[in-house]
């Protein structure tokens, strides 16, 4: 079972959401940032399951998203930058779903 530490090692943060009542998983960048949720909307807690990746801009509004296999396959893309790192958001925008 994903903790909220397993997403913290990665550098993202973590936030509760009071309308949907879940926690969300999320990180920052210079004028953007993405957040974490399963494929239904919730809270990610099964590693082998895909994990949906969401990115806006500082104003709030959508901009793409991405679908990591597994916690495995996020874990890989993390591991070539630093957390927060604009490199890393291009990594993670290269192949999403506009």
């Amino acid at each position: 079972m994903l903790t909220a530490q397993d997403f913290e090692k990665l550098g993202f943060w973590e936030d509760t959401t009071p309308e949907e009542n879940i926690t969300v998983y999320g990180m920052d960048f210079e004028k953007t940032y993405v957040t974490l949720t399963d494929v239904d909307g919730k809270t990610p807690t099964d590693p082998n399951k895909p994990l949906i990746m969401a990115a806006y801009d500082d104003a709030n509004c959508f901009l793409w998203f991405n679908e990591f296999a597994s916690f495995a396959a996020l874990t890989e893309v993390c591991a070539t930058s630093p957390a927060d790192r604009e490199e890393l958001f291009l990594l993670f925008e290269e192949n999403c779903v506009k």
